[in-house]
């Protein structure tokens, strides 16, 4: 479900990072929230516009264990009600870091961008994106 996050003007990207040290049960790196924003007309209502999160790094993933520990990064498009993945039993070696390059990638309100390993507490992820408000066309 989409978090909606109140503010006093339309958001600019907001550069947010997140840090996670990954277990076998999926944790979010990402949630993509709605904006209720003012309107622009007499009596100051407020609206609820979609967001966009974009991100602007790769992914790290470091193995802080001695043994090789296995990696799943999928994203959940809400749009189409289903899982995509970016790896799979992605091999991270031990006492090592992988990038793995998401940047450049867009999510809309209410995508997810979520990450397991195969070994509790092995994993520790870094990632840097940015938040706002989506400017959407209406053009068909």
């Amino acid at each position: 479900m989409a978090v909606t996050i109140t503010t006093s003007q339309a958001p600019d990207a907001k550069p947010v990072y997140s840090n996670l040290i990954l277990e076998t049960t999926a944790k979010e790196i990402i949630n993509v929230p709605n904006y209720r924003v003012p309107e622009l007309v007499f009596g100051g209502s407020t609206t609820v516009e979609p967001g966009v999160g974009e991100i602007i790094s790769p992914l790290l993933l470091c193995n802080t264990t001695a043994t090789t520990v296995n990696v799943d990064v999928e994203v959940y498009r809400a749009d189409e009600n289903v899982f995509f993945n970016f790896v799979k039993n992605l091999p991270v070696p031990g006492y090592d870091t992988v990038a793995l390059p998401l940047n450049g990638q867009f999510l809309k309100t209410g995508d997810i961008l979520q990450a397991s390993a195969s070994v509790n507490f092995a994993i520790h992820s870094t990632l840097s994106f940015t938040l706002g408000q989506s400017e959407e066309d209406d053009v068909v």
